[in-house]
């Protein structure tokens, strides 16, 4: 990782202490307004509802008296063309560690507690339009036990996340930590960099594994000794759903067990859905090195859709982020990072409102709106 990893961060600073350490990529007579400035502007606009670069610039000049109980206003407001050029030269990667090393710090004193995150990229839909058809991935982190961002790494296409992964989890601390991921991120290095950080690894499996899918499922499907089972039953929105988890410690047969740091067990889950008179089935199969029974591993696999759930779908439906046409990649990049520090403090702020009536109140509410920057949860 380059040098912008090595940001420091002290012990829970404020959220505009935390703007503070980011470093300027500007020469210096191209410094009219600060960058602090630019990154609370931004963040506090985004933070109440506004998405493009021409909103962003609009509100901070309606609420510019209000900004100036936090920040020296006197250089004003940047034009729009000004806070999109700068958010384009900002170091993605120095600003994104320094997220992560951030949100990491603010739950030192919980470190002890047990935790499962997870992690899976996401692609920013709207940066492709205007150069070519490539889309821009992020790999997020996602705190299922908390229900709340970790941190994102750019990673460019799809594939990426299998390197970016392991420098994510460098980032955290895995201490009485499970790790879920899906089946492109089932990698024995990855396994590895989970188990030497002190963590433990529910990871999914298919076809890209080889010859590991197929043996596990023919095992699954011939025998039953020494297995447990846990069922579930759920109504829900028109549909019931049943889920039946099945675990195995017995793993001595398996010729792969010693490539995968760790293994202790295999498991498979089966749901079927019944729906307007339709049942549809689904079988899925995991590899894992926590030593746990079959109730606890459904609960895993269940936490690791609360990032598809509770993170992506709400950046898309309630921030616009598939709609946000930034065609500049690392414009985009630092946006979704800023989107997922105010979905991260809006949640935690009166938790049992509705995240889109927070983000309107924060629009027109100077009050609502201080108390997230100052944090007062």
């Amino acid at each position: 990782m380059s040098h912008t990893a090595e940001v420091k961060v002290d012990l829970s600073p404020s959220i505009i202490e935390f703007f503070s350490i980011i470093e300027d990529p500007r020469l210096e007579r191209q410094k009219k307004y600060p960058l602090i400035n630019i990154l609370i502007f931004t963040f506090v606009a985004i933070l109440s509802d506004q998405s493009s670069w021409y909103q962003i610039e609009e509100f901070c000049l309606c609420q510019l008296d209000w900004f100036s109980q936090f920040l020296d206003i006197s250089s004003g407001v940047p034009s729009h063309d000004t806070f999109r050029r700068v958010l384009s030269i900002v170091d993605t990667t120095h600003l994104e560690t320094a997220i992560i090393q951030w949100l990491e710090n603010q739950r030192a004193d919980s470190s002890n507690q047990k935790r499962v995150i997870s992690l899976d990229g996401k692609a920013l839909r709207g940066t492709s339009w205007k150069i070519d058809e490539r889309k821009l991935y992020v790999l997020n982190g996602w705190d299922a036990t908390e229900k709340k961002f970790i941190g994102q790494l750019t990673i460019g296409d799809k594939t990426n996340e299998i390197t970016a992964a392991p420098k994510m989890l460098e980032a955290l601390n895995l201490k009485n930590t499970v790790v879920t991921m899906d089946a492109l991120l089932t990698q024995t290095e990855i396994a590895k960099k989970i188990i030497d950080g002190g963590g433990d690894y529910v990871m999914a499996l298919k076809g890209n594994q080889g010859t590991l899918y197929e043996d596990i499922k023919l095992y699954f499907s011939e025998i039953e000794k020494g297995m447990s089972c846990y069922r579930t039953v759920e109504k829900n929105r028109g549909q019931v759903e049943t889920r039946v988890c099945t675990e195995t410690k017995e793993i001595d047969w398996l010729l792969q067990k010693d490539k995968w740091p760790g293994l202790k067990s295999l498991y498979k889950l089966e749901s079927e859905i019944f729906k307007d008179g339709k049942i549809t089935k689904e079988e899925r199969y995991y590899i894992s090195s926590h030593d746990s029974g079959a109730q606890e591993k459904l609960n895993f696999s269940r936490s690791h859709w609360g990032i598809e759930n509770s993170l992506h779908r709400v950046l898309d439906v309630h921030f616009k982020e598939d709609a946000c046409q930034v065609h500049d990649r690392t414009a985009a990049a630092n946006l979704s990072a800023l989107r997922k520090i105010a979905l991260t403090l809006l949640k935690q702020i009166e938790p049992k409102k509705t995240l889109i009536s927070k983000l309107k109140r924060a629009s027109y509410s100077a009050e609502f709106r201080a108390k997230c920057l100052k944090q007062k949860f």
